[in-house]
């Protein structure tokens, strides 16, 4: 992905939090001229001091995934969060010359690493685990695989294969008209907030704190 310096989000810690907020990713792998994608929601492990983190994962016995896995030296893990079009009757300056255009204002990292396939029930359970706690703490009255029936969820990992990523790479495209003026900024992030999408209502908080 390439990122200019202006958009480039580098703070490790922030794109942690934004992987396990947005942990739906797009897996690319390619051999030779034939590239692969492929949808898996992805649960972050930080690293220890001096360690790398890893992105662990799942998918049915059998995914097309596996085999591409197994081929690729390295795989692509593409997260993006909140994105809405801006339309050029947001911008303040630029209005009296025309010299305005239509933008896509959008949150996204990019992983990189090797892939090694773990075909393991006590990993799988772990990263299930994981990811679903993930998801429920916030909620009133979070589930846990614990709730459901034992033999039900043994007979589900056994129907899977996990997956992990050793993090080598990890940035982030932060494009939220950080070109513009604060002027021009303040506008598109209130525009945003009045929009139907919800997607670019929550994209307004991050275009307003964009020139901070």
């Amino acid at each position: 992905m390439h990122i200019r310096d202006l958009f480039a989000q580098q703070d490790q810690d922030t794109l942690r939090g934004f992987l396990q907020a947005w942990p739906l990713a797009a897996l690319i792998t390619a051999q030779g001229s034939h590239p692969e994608v492929h949808l898996f929601p992805l649960d972050l492990v930080p690293g220890a001091e001096g360690e790398p983190d890893r992105l662990r994962g799942h998918c049915p016995v059998g995914h097309p995934f596996l085999e591409c896995a197994r081929l690729a030296p390295e795989v692509v893990a593409l997260f993006q969060g909140p994105n809405a079009y801006i339309s050029p009757r947001w911008y303040v300056n630029g209005q009296r010359s025309r010299s305005v255009a239509p933008g896509w204002n959008y949150v996204a990292a990019e992983a990189r690493g090797p892939v090694h396939i773990v075909d393991d029930a006590s990993f799988l359970r772990r990263h299930l685990e994981a990811l679903v706690k993930q998801q429920e703490s916030s909620r009133v009255h979070p589930w846990s695989l614990e709730e459901a029936d034992p033999h039900f969820i043994s007979a589900s990992i056994e129907r899977l294969v996990g997956f992990e990523i050793e993090v080598r790479s990890l940035k982030g495209n932060w494009f939220l008209s950080q070109q513009r003026t604060a002027a021009d900024r303040v506008s598109v992030a209130k525009h945003l907030s009045m929009e139907v999408n919800p997607l670019a209502r929550e994209l307004s908080a991050w275009v307003g704190h964009s020139g901070e």
